[in-house]
Parts: structure tokens; C-alpha cells; sequence
């Protein structure tokens, strides 16, 4: 979601970009560095957390969201906005970069062995409450071939959900987006994979639990949704009110992919 804001701020001078190592070939042509002390003139925080903003200490301008009760560390305070990309943006034009467009990743890499056309499944998702229960069902009732992916260090949660089904974990980013070339339509829960197959160009449904699309689904996305709930969207690791967020109906996710196919 932050590719394009981080796009635009690169037209406007020289950049560097602070990420997690094994995200490092999603910022490829950027000048990247592992998270740690930031030293620079202007500090654009797109991590909404604390430890963001310590890093950022000693920084002349540091420019983000007052989340995580780090807004007197910043110089420059940007709302939060209803939707991720949309606050980005703002990040970025507070330094007075415009952002245009969409993310984008060129596919790169070596493509690992999955059959063409196959239904590429995404299943999981940072916290529980994201988590549809329904993959294993839909897989079984797809007409065609079906591959379950994950993360490196994934095999065991992966291969619970694939059950008899084809999994490939563990591919790097650049490996991903080859190998995702190769998949007719992906669905997924709301995670940073789903955002990613759009990235590359592929056709996606996103099962949004207790999730909403506006806020935190990839642009271009099919979007199924949970009930209409008054505490929706939740982003809570975990829920004891069982109030229905993760009664997604199967068939309505069989009809959404139809749809795109």
C-alpha cells in the first residue's frame, strides 16, 4: 500500500528506505536499509507504531500518524485516515510529494514448479480474526488445480489448511511474484500477501472477517465481506464475543471468484 506514496516522495529527492530485511526486494530501485536508527533531514514514519518514531529521534522533521501515543515525538502530525493508502498519501504530501497511481511490482524471478492456471489460495493472516475457515471447503469444490502458499517458516499451518491440496511455501518475494503468474485467480484473507498478487497483476477475492475492504483491502480487489457488525472493522488479535464476524458464506466466495475468472 505505501509503494505508491513512497514513489512520489523519491521524485522529489533522494530517499532512503527503513524495512525488514525480507521485505527488501519488494522496495526494489530504492536505496533500502534495515530497520534501525534513522539519520536524515525529513522522516516520513508509514509504520504507525512507537518504535518508528524512537528510531526517528535526533531527525530535524519527523512526519506521521499520532498513533501509539508517540504524537510528542513527532514534529508534524498527520490523521489517520478511514483507509491505509489514503493516510499514506497524506504522509507523503505533508513533505509536498503527490501520489498517483496504484502499487506496482514488475514480476522477477524463477517461477516454482505449480500448475498453469491453478487457483493460487492465500490462508493466512496476522491474527485469528482474519483467519476464514472456509479455504479447505472452497478448495475442495474448485473445479481445477489449487496451491496453498505461505510465508517462509508456514509449512505446518499451511499444510493444515491445504489437506490433500498442493502447498508451495516459502518462496521470496521475487519468486512469488513469478510463480503467481502462474495462477488463474487468487483469494486470500486480508494480508500483505493479497495486496501483493494485485501488485503483480493477478485477479483477487479478498475474505474480509472482521476486516472492511475500504480501510485495508488491495485496490482492484473482489471483496467479500462479514456481517454488517457494529464493531466492524476489528483489527484485534483475538475475539471472545463470537458475534458472527467470521460467517463468511462459502458459496459467496465460490460466486466472487466466478465472477473474475
Amino acid at each position: 500500500m505505501a509503494l505508491p506514496a513512497l514513489r512520489a516522495l523519491a521524485r522529489r529527492g533522494p530517499l532512503v528506505v527503513h524495512a525488514p530485511t525480507g521485505l527488501h526486494p519488494l522496495y526494489d530501485g530504492f536505496d533500502v536499509r534495515p530497520v534501525g536508527r534513522i539519520r536524515a533531514d525529513v522522516a516520513v514514519l508509514f509504520a504507525p507504531s512507537l518504535r518508528a518514531a524512537l528510531e526517528a529521534r535526533g531527525v530535524r522533521s519527523v512526519v506521521g500518524t499520532p498513533t501509539d501515543h508517540r504524537g510528542f515525538l513527532l514534529t508534524k502530525r498527520v490523521p489517520e485516515q478511514p483507509s491505509r493508502p489514503t493516510t499514506y498519501a497524506l504522509l507523503a504530501s505533508a513533505v509536498g510529494a503527490v501520489v498517483e497511481g496504484e502499487p506496482t511490482f514488475a514480476p522477477r524471478g524463477r517461477a516454482w514448479d505449480v500448475p498453469a492456471g491453478h487457483l493460487a489460495v492465500l490462508p493466512m493472516a496476522g491474527s485469528a480474526n482474519r483467519r476464514w475457515a472456509g479455504f479447505t471447503q472452497l478448495a475442495d469444490r474448485w473445479p481445477g488445480p489449487v496451491v496453498f502458499y505461505g510465508g517462509p517458516g508456514e509449512e505446518r499451518p499451511v499444510a493444515a489448511v491445504a489437506g490433500r491440496h498442493r502447498t508451495c511455501v516459502g518462496p521470496g518475494l521475487a519468486d512469488l511474484a513469478a510463480t503467481l503468474q502462474r495462477a488463474a485467480v487468487v483469494v486470500a484473507n486480508d494480508n500483505g500477501l493479497a495486496h501483493f498478487a494485485r501488485a503483480v497483476g493477478r485477479p483477487v477475492v479478498v475474505v474480509h472477517t472482521s476486516t472492511t475492504a475500504a480501510r485495508t483491502g488491495p485496490a482492484g480487489a473482489v471483496a467479500v465481506e462479514g456481517p454488517p457488525l457494529i464493531c466492524r472493522p476489528c483489527y484485534r488479535n483475538t475475539c471472545s464475543e463470537a458475534l458472527g464476524c467470521m460467517d463468511v458464506p462459502l458459496d459467496a466466495v465460490l460466486s466472487a471468484l466466478e465472477q473474475v475468472c
